[in-house]
């Protein structure tokens, strides 16, 4: 439940809304990874959440892009 959530709220962000809240993301994955590779901490489950939360990111701002670029050509835009 809690993923459909997420997601609703990731849609109703701007492109640069999620672009930041992809930065972030990426830097608390960076620490998680270094945390485990020095054996501060032991959670692997929370990496492979984030992965997937930077992909559900990059996915929604590659959705926005895109249906920005065919509204622009469904416009009449394409000469």
């Amino acid at each position: 439940m809690a993923v459909k959530k997420e997601k609703e709220e990731l849609r109703h962000k701007t492109i640069e809304e999620l672009e930041i809240s992809l930065r972030d993301t990426k830097k608390e994955l960076f620490v998680i990874r270094t945390n485990i590779a020095t054996r501060k901490e032991e959670d692997n489950n929370r990496s492979k959440i984030l992965k997937r939360r930077v992909a559900r990111i990059l996915t929604i701002i590659g959705e926005k892009r895109h249906g920005a670029a065919a509204e622009t050509v469904a416009a009449g835009d394409d000469r």
